[in-house]
């Protein structure tokens, strides 16, 4: 029996004692769930699908080709002085377009789709660059000629919104990790102000989010991996996994096209074929995080806490920077391991790395370990944060009743 009454998910909040009662699940995550036979699961790193394939071009709205303005702020994470070596760059797929550089006050500025767009060429994230902090690059984004402006398969232009369905924004310098900021969605009429950008120094990384395999790959494994690629981005999966097996059964090292098949068999409801798959690029590259990333995730689902917890900790082991989802996995793992010790000690670390707030629910776990441990100042500050982070929970009204019992509680003990 799992201490997780309901089982894992990525957005379903914790049976807590201290709480009284299951709580309900509430959007605040950084997550897509689906709920089958009444237990709520976290989704996998979605095939992203272009909901504009279909888009009319010949559209009458005058905003649809209007030019997207874009602009915000980057800092280092230590406060140190930023420099006009400071690179922004938009991140689609594979593909790293260079969009500006910052001013001596950290601040950038540029446009999508104007004449005055970035005329510096697209390279490909694989290959390694001075940055020394490229992002986690799905093997299933959009890619391509898709995310150019241009559709390979006719001469027809997408708008500048739709150039940026499946593209983030981030920043680059030499050891240096970036966070990122999601573009789709945005418009011509949004306010242009991304935010913040934060610069992660990288230490103790010796894991990648990137296959030093790839640049190997022969010319027509590329081919049938682009275009299983492609497929997946058109929801069929069945092409894109027998392109992505092509590509695999020419090259057994291509460990991105492992990936991007597991992934591909997850979505036609095939957990273990996808399992297999993802060993298979630890096969070929055991310092490609991506894959122990996604085991971990597959082995929550299925509640096989023990598997969660390894195959979470060697993610973080490899890589303690870029995959804070692992943390999640293992805290949670370890929850339902009943080693309360090492599920404080991921929860804590994912506090501390999650600056965008994807994973609030951690602080009601940290809350109720801290309750058990009668660490009641602790407990109270995790459920405030939580309370912070999403005021729009449907117990909210109940979780400050409790807050209120462990204030209480905390004003005993100080006595």
């Amino acid at each position: 029996m799992t201490r997780w009454t309901n089982g894992f998910a990525i957005l379903l909040f914790l049976t807590a004692q201290v709480f009284g009662q299951k709580a309900p699940t509430t959007g605040g995550g950084g997550s897509t769930t689906t709920t089958t036979g009444g237990t709520t699961k976290p989704t996998s790193n979605p095939v992203y699908n272009n909901p504009n394939n279909n888009t009319n071009n010949n559209s009458n709205n005058p905003f649809d080709t209007q030019p997207i303005f874009l602009s915000g702020k980057v800092m280092f994470d230590d406060g140190s002085p930023v420099n006009k070596d400071i690179r922004v760059e938009r991140v689609c797929g594979a593909n790293v377009r260079i969009e500006s550089h910052v001013d001596n006050s950290g601040h950038f500025s540029f446009e999508i789709g104007g004449n005055t767009g970035s005329s510096e060429s697209i390279m490909d994230a694989s290959q390694s660059d001075a940055g020394g902090g490229s992002s986690r690059v799905s093997g299933l984004q959009n890619q391509g000629s898709l995310m150019n402006g241009t559709n390979s398969s006719s001469s027809r232009r997408l708008s500048p919104e739709q150039t940026l369905w499946g593209c983030e924004l981030r920043a680059s310098y030499p050891g240096y990790r970036s966070e990122s900021l999601p573009l789709a969605g945005r418009k011509s009429l949004d306010d242009p102000n991304v935010g913040t950008i934060i610069l992660h120094r990288l230490a103790n990384v010796q894991g990648t989010t990137i296959s030093i395999t790839t640049a190997e790959a022969p010319k027509s494994a590329q081919k049938n991996y682009d275009k299983g690629l492609q497929a997946a981005r058109k929801n069929n999966m069945d092409e894109a996994e027998k392109r992505l097996l092509a590509a695999t059964g020419e090259y057994p090292k291509y460990a991105i096209a492992w990936f991007a098949l597991g992934q591909v068999q997850e979505r036609l409801n095939r957990p273990e074929d996808a399992r297999k798959s993802y060993m298979e690029a630890l096969n070929a590259d055991k310092h490609y995080v991506s894959p122990y990333d996604q085991l971990a995730l597959l082995a929550a689902h299925d509640n096989k806490w023990a598997d969660a917890a390894q195959y979470s900790k060697q993610a973080i082991d490899l890589n303690p920077v870029e995959f804070p989802a692992s943390y999640w996995y293992n805290a949670v793992a370890n929850y339902n391991l009943n080693r309360d010790t090492d599920a404080i000690k991921s929860g804590k670390a994912l506090v501390k790395l999650d600056t965008r707030h994807l994973f609030p629910e951690v602080n009601r776990l940290l809350a109720e370990l801290s309750v058990n441990t009668k660490d009641y100042a602790a407990a109270a500050e995790y459920l405030k944060a939580y309370l912070a982070q999403v005021p729009t929970a449907k117990d909210a009204e109940t979780l400050k009743q409790q807050l209120l019992k462990i204030e209480e509680a905390k004003a005993q003990i100080q006595k």
